[in-house]
């Protein structure tokens, strides 16, 4: 049984109402819902809503009077006053609305909760606490909905992909900065829609899997700016800095949004996660492919992904903008700057082994980093009528690194320091063109077409005492030993679709799709010695230095048929790919080859929000011209990597089973995934090890891993409780090449976590969970496992009418292989003080407030063990001062 119910403060005894809610005909109504208002100051609102049968259940205070309002979508809402004393049934009949107009319903009173087809409908402040600063505590308020600490978002256990704020994408849709820096007091509704397309008269047809999330406004926040603006300024002789304006502009034809942050108290607001999914897709549709390019890596994101750091600078803006030109032409798009330093410090102990030999490698890394980047989106849109869309698309990206580093390794053989200095500047353009006919009810089609242009110039160098990597290198004996590495990497990409969608009837539809990838990569790499003299020692001697033209073609065709009988639907399908790849280095080599794709999807559903699914789908993958390279190149100190112009194409089989039951009436939530993956062909390492130096040597293996991903989430809300458990497994089977043998690992990882919330009105709110961790490695007869457990407590409260409390404290427990023990914790704790009928507030707030100076972690690879202590920012106080626009 599902019931939310809003807390009190009294010790009234609880008293049930219950009953069942029909229309005139007697049918039962599912999913009506019933509020009781209560008519005393101190108490707050109960919500429930009815099952299947139309069968509700309320918790209310006895002796105590309430205002009932029985509403559902297209009936008139049904209002009556009670106050009772003892266990009451009551049963409801509603009727038919008047003013009902292509089923859509003019209700003054709307309820809390719709839901109808793929769409779930929140009336948000029926479910806020009053604490709500940021879109993201409005979402956490409601049934169905999880937000995790990383900005993830997801309905019914489904991750959301796609923000919009009025029917407009917010910033590409992306989901963290929305909800980070929409004002709660801006939402009027949230709706959550399921198969979400761009292109509405695709729905249907294009499977879409998409989550989308469509944030309406306040109406009186429409034709007007609104937003909010916070300085902060440290405290107690900390000289910190927080300035982060959000400025939001919406009215039916202009939407303007400006998001900025300047800070050094270690707020990043754009993180690895959102640099992907800016990435710029190719388009509205297609974005699956069962065939693709593998792209020579992005040097700019590894950089992006670390959270810890002793010293962090931010600058960031982004601003974004839609125009309805008029009412057949629209124009939108976005920019995005930003420019990070930071400063990191690691202690990190490596052990390499492999069969009976066994290296202890001690490093000391301290690095100073420098990030910018630049992106920049232009959409221009033509819906000349409701059964076409045309689209141009133009994205933009510029990054710069600039990273200067010291290392100090110690072996039990020797010591050497070593600076690096790592550099690279990129260009990407991406342009895009799409556009979708539906010619009749019968008929429909759909074509892109794409081209990409990367640029990038990555160099390292590295000075050392000591020479590095001596059994490989060519060096000469020189004071110090100036090490470089120089890659110089162009890439274009040509994509073109053409898809075409026959309904044959109701129940049966024919897609058709022909298309082809062209890919040119020219791939330059040196590796030299610059001596003291200013002269070069050249590597090229030791088969060093590539100069590769790669070009690579993938003509495709592919038929699928899609069915549904009942609550069945299934699409299968089969796809043919022709390859013609040329590899043009110190000799010229040509392969063609044809490969099939097949593909199957099944689904059963049993209701709105209960179905199973099923997916299984072959994919093809061919190498980036770096793995084709035969000569070598240098990728750190102490690692080597060569090419191997005979790899081909990789092939994947990948099935995977998703149940998913939610029950808006039960407060039940339950999302199983399960997922195996193996690749028949797949490219991996030939490593050859000399004590802590390395040499990769691409080569292609037949079963090369096998891995089984499980996850399991069961949410349960009781009143004002919510216990949520989460289950994580991966099992994986990995075939190893090490001097030239072959081993097999296995690589498991087991992740618990159960978590208990509330979502009280007038009482503290707090989350408690318990994470336990098993990571569990078999390699070549040895086995390590290590256990990692970290227990949450997060407490949030409003009082005394104006003040807010926040509290959050993680630790985390670290138990290795040799049943060594060490942990840490980090505490965040916050005091806002908002002004009545006022748009000032401030804030103190603390940040790792028992000053721990580093976090510990353990890892395992395929020859390696790591043991790391990772420094982290000193504990920041801040004085801040927000103004609502």
């Amino acid at each position: 049984m599902y019931t939310i119910i809003f807390p009190f403060i009294t010790n009234a005894q609880n008293i049930i109402l219950e009953g069942i809610v029909t229309d005139t005909i007697n049918s039962p109504l599912e999913n009506t819902n019933i509020l009781a208002r209560p008519l005393s100051s101190n108490l707050n609102m109960a919500f429930t809503i009815t099952n299947s049968k139309g069968y509700y259940k309320l918790n209310l205070h006895t002796n105590e009077p309430y205002e009932i309002t029985v509403s559902y979508l297209g009936f008139s809402p049904f209002k009556f006053n009670l106050t009772i004393t003892e266990a009451t049934e009551k049963n409801i009949i509603l009727i038919s609305a008047t003013d009902v107009l292509d089923e859509v319903v003019i209700i003054k009173n709307t309820p809390p909760v719709i839901i109808k087809e793929d769409t779930i409908s929140y009336k948000t402040d029926a479910f806020n606490t009053g604490t709500e600063r940021k879109l993201k505590d409005v979402l956490k308020n409601l049934p169905g909905i999880d937000v995790d600490k990383n900005g993830n978002v997801k309905v019914m256990g489904k991750k959301v992909s796609t923000l919009l704020v009025d029917n407009k994408p917010f910033f590409n849709g992306n989901t963290k900065l929305g909800i980070e820096n929409i004002p709660a007091n801006a939402v009027e509704s949230i709706n959550a829609i399921d198969n979400y397309t761009s292109v509405s008269f695709l729905k249907g047809l294009s499977s879409s899997e998409k989550m989308a999330l469509n944030i309406k406004l306040k109406k009186d926040k429409k034709r007007f700016l609104f937003g909010d603006v916070e300085a902060g300024t440290g405290i107690a002789e900390q000289e910190h800095y927080l300035v982060h304006p959000n400025v939001f502009y919406y009215s039916p034809k202009t939407t303007f949004n400006f998001i900025g942050d300047v800070n050094d108290v270690g707020i990043k607001s754009f993180t690895l996660k959102d640099y992907l999914n800016f990435e710029g897709g190719i388009g509205k549709l297609f974005s699956n492919p069962s065939s693709y390019f593998q792209s020579t890596n992005d040097y700019y994101s590894q950089f992006l992904n670390g959270q810890d750091f002793t010293l962090a600078q931010n600058k960031f803006a982004a601003l974004n903008f839609v125009r309805a030109l008029n009412s057949k032409w629209s124009l939108s798009g976005y920019g995005i700057a930003s420019k990070i330093k930071t400063n990191t410090t690691e202690e990190t102990t490596n052990n390499y082994f492999f069969n009976d030999s066994n290296t202890v490698e001690n490093k000391t890394d301290n690095q100073s980093n420098n990030q910018r980047f630049v992106f920049s989106k232009l959409l221009l849109e033509y819906k000349p009528s409701t059964k076409e869309d045309l689209s141009y698309n133009s994205f933009v990206k510029q990054t710069s690194i600039n990273n200067v580093g010291n290392i100090f390794l110690s072996t039990l053989l020797s010591e050497n320091n070593l600076s690096t200095n790592y550099k690279n500047n990129s260009t990407e353009i991406k342009q895009n063109v799409e556009w979708h006919k539906k010619y009749n009810t019968k008929h429909t089609t759909s074509l892109t077409f794409n081209y990409k242009y990367l640029k990038q110039n990555p160099t390292n160098y590295w000075i050392t005492d000591l020479p590095i990597l001596n059994d490989f290198l060519p060096l000469i004996e020189d004071d110090n030993y100036n090490i470089n590495h120089f890659e110089n990497n162009k890439q274009q990409t040509i994509n073109l679709l053409i898809k075409h969608y026959w309904v044959l009837n109701k129940n049966n539809h024919i897609y058709t799709t022909i298309g082809n990838n062209n890919l040119t990569e020219k791939y330059n790499t040196e590796d030299y010695q610059k001596l003291s003299n200013t002269s070069l020692n050249n590597f090229e001697s030791a088969n060093f230095n590539n100069s590769l033209i790669y070009k690579a073609n993938d003509l495709f065709l592919g038929i699928e048929h899609k069915f549904q009988k009942g609550i069945f639907s299934a699409k299968y399908g089969l796809e043919t790919h022709f390859y013609n790849w040329n590899i043009n280095q110190n000799f010229n080599k040509k392969i063609t080859k044809q490969v099939w794709l097949p593909s199957l999807q099944t689904k059963l559903k049993f209701s709105g929000s209960n179905s199973l699914s099923f997916k299984y789908n072959l994919k093809s993958s061919i190498a980036s011209a770096n793995k084709y390279a035969n000569k070598y190149w240098l990728k750190s100190y102490n690692n080597i990597v060569i090419g191997n112009t005979d790899l081909e194409n990789e092939l994947f089989h990948t099935l995977n089973l998703n149940y998913l039951k939610f029950s808006l009436y039960k407060g039940l939530t339950f999302a199983s995934n399960l997922t195996y993956k193996i690749a028949s062909k797949g490219i991996n390492y030939n490593t050859e090890i000399n004590g802590i130096n390395q040499i990769n040597a691409y080569i292609l293996l037949k079963n090369p891993e096998k891995t089984w991903l499980t996850n399991v989430m069961l949410q349960k809300r009781i009143n004002n409780f919510s216990v949520t458990l989460n289950t994580d497994l991966i099992f994986s089977d990995i075939q190893l090449m090490v001097n030239n043998e072959n081993y097999k690992s296995k690589s498991n990882s087991e992740n618990y976590e159960l978590e208990i919330s509330t979502d009280f009105k007038k009482l503290p709110n707090f989350e408690l969970s318990l994470k336990k961790q098993f990571d569990k490695f078999i390699y070549n007869n040895n086995n390590s496992t290590f256990i990692t457990t970290i227990p949450k407590f997060a407490m949030d409260y409003n009082f005394l009418n104006g003040f807010i409390f926040n509290f959050n404290y993680e630790k985390t427990i670290y138990k290795n292989y040799n049943n060594q023990k060490n942990s840490y914790n980090i505490t965040d704790t916050s005091l806002l003080y908002d002004f009545n009928n006022s748009p000032w507030s401030i804030k103190l707030s603390g940040t790792n407030i028992f000053n721990t100076k580093f976090k510990n972690s353990n890892s395992i690879s395929d020859y390696l063990i790591t043991n790391k202590q990772t420094y982290i920012q000193p504990n920041i106080w801040l004085f801040s001062v927000n103004y609502d626009l």
